[in-house]
């Protein structure tokens, strides 16, 4: 009887939440890299070649590994950078989108019907490289800022049930990054304090790119940058300042002030 009150109550409030006239807002912060991104785009070889199964195209022979391919092929890439001249990489928004909603929940009086409802993440669409010629595949991606990607190699398993075999996997790698968020919100749904508690919380549960922690991993986890960790990224990223050095979660002065204790 108690959890049916709790769902009838948790329903009326959002149906009052949903009957509020929308009050769109805009708010941005700085996510910066708690632990090393990895990335992992779709290569162009990999969406042809199912492409071609998919329509009974005939198979290629299989070449040889290009792991320097395979690196570059990670990488979500955004064009030159007008600052420095650089190629600039991105993140997929829909990613980080997804690692807020898996924080939202309605026992914590934000249904993540509503968090989805209210959210729209701000990023410009990139056009990527399809399977089939002619045809258009845009995403809208966040640009990383940090230091360069550097190739990394993992041990993976690859195939499906018992036919699992071993393999190496050629991914690109953030060491040091942070990723300007820019949002709009319908705050009669969603407060801004609402939104960066659960943003501050799917930085450390969940996490974005390969091997996150909501995948048993410990990769790609990021905090929201205080004001002067976010003054040093605006620097950075027009060009004014160094590149600010990673953050952390500050485990071992916590762990210091465990023993004291």
């Amino acid at each position: 009887m108690a959890a049916k009150r709790k769902t009838e109550t948790a329903g009326k409030d959002l149906a009052e939440a949903f009957s509020k006239p929308a009050e769109i807002k805009l708010t941005q912060t700085w996510l910066i890299g708690a632990t090393p991104l990895i990335t992992h785009a779709w290569s162009a070889k990999a969406k042809t070649e199912m492409l071609a199964k998919q329509v009974k195209g005939i198979k290629p022979a299989k070449a040889a590994r290009d792991p320097e391919y395979e690196f570059r092929a990670s990488l979500y890439e955004m064009g030159e950078d007008p600052v420095n001249g650089k190629q600039s990489y991105g993140f997929p928004a829909m990613g980080l989108k997804n690692a807020i909603l898996s924080c939202a929940h309605k026992d914590k009086g934000v249904p993540k019907t509503a968090v989805m409802q209210s959210l729209w993440i701000v990023a410009p669409m990139v056009r990527t490289i399809p399977a089939l010629g002619g045809a258009i595949c845009d995403m809208p991606l966040l640009r990383i800022y940090g230091s360069e990607p550097e190739m990394r190699e993992d041990m993976v398993k690859v195939g499906a049930g018992l036919n699992k075999t071993a393999s190496f996997a050629y991914r690109a790698q953030f060491f040091t990054w942070a990723i300007r968020l820019r949002m709009k919100y319908n705050s009669s749904m969603l407060s801004e304090t609402q939104l960066l508690a659960l943003i501050r919380e799917s930085g450390f549960a969940t996490g974005i790119g390969e091997w996150r922690n909501e995948r048993r991993g410990t990769f790609g986890a990021y905090t929201v940058g205080n004001v002067e960790e976010q003054l040093n990224w605006t620097k950075f990223a027009t060009g004014k300042g160094p590149l600010p050095t990673p953050a952390t979660f500050d485990d071992e002065a916590a762990f210091e002030m465990l023993e004291a204790a």
